[in-house]
């Protein structure tokens, strides 16, 4: 709480350290300016040249406490909201406020503004006018209306908007702790804007002392003690080269500050997001194409985190290679001929099984069992294509999963699930739960693997003479006591296998080759 605290503290005195820092610059000119165009003006002035620049200084400081005054003012309710979020309130900001919290920057930059250019018009004026008789020196005026407000006050509201700007703009998270700014009504200061603000406050007081530079080579010509003369026009070259690189660093300090930073950032946490980090979250500290972007990449990355998380749901509904594969190239109606090995898997018993148990205790096992069983399929590449109450229907070797090995992996993924079974059991037993037995059947041959159902509703799923073999063998484990059944073409990849004849087989007009892979529970 204390820190946050002092954050508000931090912050107010920034801000106020701009602007005084600010103005003090403005001053500062002034004070060159005067001393270099006393002896243009000095006609037009008091014959002490400390007494215009005094009441210039009085002059600008009563304008400049005014604007200030005026400035807190309207700033209140916005400081108010400040000191609160900043010490740790959760509150929601009005809509007002918060179009305050955007508009600060401006309005203070416009409150300098709008006090110098009173205070340019109030000196050119107290300086310019004769009651007895009655005159106005527009030279003079215009000198001193071009040093006060369009070269100091130009360059002092811009020192201010940019100090201002990057000191608040940090606190805008808590007025915006969603970073949702571009919903909020304000005066968007765009990077169009911005760097056509920044050209013209870098070419008027420019501008302004060329034309002053010129008038003064024009009086260089025409006067008599030519020496004196250019040694004011020197001064003023000097002046103005000053001004042009105090101008130069202020705005590549600004630009770095508005422009350069938040690219910076932004690209740093999209190579975070390339690596697969999808926590990552730019914060958003303004209104122009900057913060837009900022928000573009927040709701991309939210995007991106939905879109796994609606994949990671899919991918336990389906397959993940048929996820993936829907995912990138669409889901369409057809198929393919292809040679793949087909693995079937049935508990023994299973009917009698749910007579015993209750159904959350059924489903609980059946979810272990799927758990221990599928693990071993897919690390062996094996495609899950579906569950038939408590039967595993596996294929190796489709589009999906190509391989030119796929019965050896089934095979040997059958007999690992029967190693899986084994500990399975052993943990049936320590909770005093039912043990499971299956049979497995895996044929390999010819099959058509693609999509079939509607255009509102698709599975993938393989169809063919080997998939009803692979279920045939599977019922034929029991009856041959052996829990792993081969076809010849599956039998072809294993050297373990046992032959166990010609025999027939239910839906076969020709008995079968079957061999059988032996294991002990």
């Amino acid at each position: 709480m204390k820190r946050e605290t002092n954050r508000y503290h931090r912050v107010t005195t920034q801000l106020t350290l701009a602007a005084t820092l600010g103005n003090l610059t403005g001053a500062l000119i002034i004070f060159a300016y005067f001393d270099i165009i006393q002896a243009n003006v000095a006609e037009n002035l008091s014959p002490d040249t400390a007494v215009p620049l005094i009441a210039t200084i009085i002059n600008i400081v009563s304008l400049i406490i005014f604007g200030n005054v005026l400035a807190l003012l309207w700033a209140r309710p916005l400081d108010n909201w400040h000191r609160r979020l900043a010490a740790g309130s959760t509150e929601t900001p009005p809509p007002q406020v918060r179009t305050q919290a955007l508009n600060r920057p401006v309005v203070a930059a416009v409150v300098s503004a709008v006090m110098w250019l009173m205070a340019g018009i109030i000196q050119g004026l107290t300086s310019s006018l004769r009651l007895s008789p009655f005159s106005f020196d527009w030279d003079a005026f215009t000198t001193i209306f071009i040093g006060v407000t369009v070269i100091a006050g130009s360059i002092t509201t811009a020192i201010i908007y940019f100090a201002t700007e990057r000191f608040w703009r940090r606190e805008l998270v808590l007025f915006f702790p969603d970073g949702n700014l571009s919903a909020t009504p304000s005066f968007r200061v765009t990077v169009r804007r911005r760097l056509l603000f920044l050209f013209v406050i870098g070419i008027l007081p420019l501008l302004a002392l060329a034309i002053l530079s010129y008038d003064w080579s024009s009086s260089v010509i025409q006067a008599a003690q030519s020496g004196a003369t250019l040694g004011g026009l020197l001064k003023l070259d000097v002046f103005i080269v000053s001004i042009g690189v105090v101008l130069m660093v202020t705005l590549a300090i600004t630009v770095g500050a508005s422009l350069v930073e938040p690219i910076d950032t932004l690209a740093q946490e999209m190579a975070a997001v390339r690596q697969g980090d999808l926590e990552r979250r730019v914060v958003v500290i303004s209104n122009d194409e900057m913060g837009l972007l900022a928000e573009g990449f927040n709701a991309m990355v939210d995007g991106l985190r939905q879109e796994e998380v609606i994949r990671d749901l899919f991918q336990r509904y389906v397959t993940p290679q048929v996820a993936d594969y829907a995912i990138q190239h669409g889901a369409d109606l057809g198929g393919q001929t292809i040679t793949a090995t087909i693995l079937f898997s049935d508990i023994r018993g299973f009917t009698a099984l749910t007579e015993r148990m209750e159904p959350a205790t059924l489903i609980a096992l059946l979810n272990r069992y799927f758990e221990a069983t599928t693990t071993v399929v897919l690390k062996h590449g094996g495609l899950v294509n579906k569950f038939g109450g408590d039967s595993i229907l596996a294929v190796f070797g489709t589009p999906l999963n190509p391989s030119t090995d796929h019965a050896r992996q089934a095979v040997q993924a059958a007999q690992e699930m029967m190693d899986a079974l084994d500990e399975f059991n052993r943990q049936q037993e320590k909770r005093g739960e039912p043990t499971l037995r299956i049979g497995v059947g895996i044929a390999t041959g010819p099959v058509v693997a693609g999509n079939v159902g509607s255009t509102e509703r698709l599975e993938y799923t393989v169809i063919g003479d080997a998939v009803n073999l692979a279920s045939r063998l599977q019922s034929l484990t029991k009856e041959l006591n052996m829990p792993i059944l081969l076809n010849e073409l599956a039998g072809e990849a294993t050297e373990d296998k046992v032959p166990m004849g010609r025999i027939s087989v239910r839906g076969k007009q020709e008995p079968v080759r079957i061999y059988g892979l032996m294991h002990s529970f």
